[in-house]
């Protein structure tokens, strides 16, 4: 559709409320992508900006798009779900369901492990020089996780932040060697800190999970990774049965 036909019985925003899910529903707009902006709209529909305004209110409330803060009004990001029954990583899940994601490594720093690292990296020792690298995950520009990985220098000893940068986390694993295969993790809800809230882009009071894993190559942890999470991107699953 060009434009609204402003004779018709239907109010102009319903018709560009219509023509806009449209083209969510055909993927001519692709989910996690931005809109175009009010004034693009209404060029593109040759209406008011009260017009355009009150249809993209409407599609935000009945969850078609989201606005993010700075950035614009997305299509939203449909649940994407994982099952719990098996390994999987961000990146895989995503690209799963045909959408690509930016991992920024926002710190890459050698440090000695002590509390709770030392127990859940199962290592011998206080102090074990370990790598943290930490992460931020965003798909069209728009952050949903950050997350927080430590692992074993002694197991990784030439792991660096560029191979991180170009490869991601676990192939940079499998290109020294040891390939995570198996991991273990534990989900809460959480409150978002004030530098994962400034991260995400998100308010204060935002609800997010907050996801623990360890993660093992046979019996041997390889990593331990707390990531906080938009609690509207991800849903989990798992099967049961008697």
């Amino acid at each position: 559709m060009s434009e609204p036909q402003k004779d018709s019985a239907t109010p102009l925003y319903e018709q560009i409320y219509d023509d806009i899910l449209q083209k969510i529903t055909a993927r001519e707009w692709a989910a996690g992508g931005r809109i175009p902006t009010e004034m693009q709209l209404c060029e593109l529909y040759n209406v008011s900006r009260i017009t355009v305004r009150k249809a993209v209110e409407d599609l935000v409330l009945a969850g078609h798009l989201v606005r993010h803060r700075g950035k614009g009004t997305f299509v939203r990001v449909e649940h994407i779900e994982n099952k719990l029954s098996k390994f999987y990583s961000f990146s895989e899940s995503l690209r799963a369901v045909g959408i690509d994601e930016v991992a920024e490594v926002l710190n890459f720093e050698e440090m000695q492990a002590v509390g709770h690292i030392v127990q859940d990296l199962m290592l011998d020792e206080n102090k074990a020089a370990v790598y943290k690298i930490t992460r931020l995950r965003s798909v069209n520009d728009v952050p949903y996780a950050v997350e927080a990985s430590y692992i074993p220098k002694s197991l990784f000893k030439h792991m660096t932040a560029e191979s991180v940068a170009e490869h991601g986390l676990y192939n940079s694993m499998q290109r020294l060697g040891v390939a995570p295969i198996r991991a273990k993790e534990t989900f809460r809800a959480a409150a978002l800190t004030g530098l994962e809230a400034k991260l995400l882009q998100l308010d204060i009071h935002t609800p997010v999970m907050r996801i623990d894993r360890v993660t093992y190559n046979g019996s041997v942890v390889v990593e331990y990774c707390c990531s906080t999470v938009r609690g509207d991107f991800f849903t989990y699953s798992v099967d049961l049965e008697c």
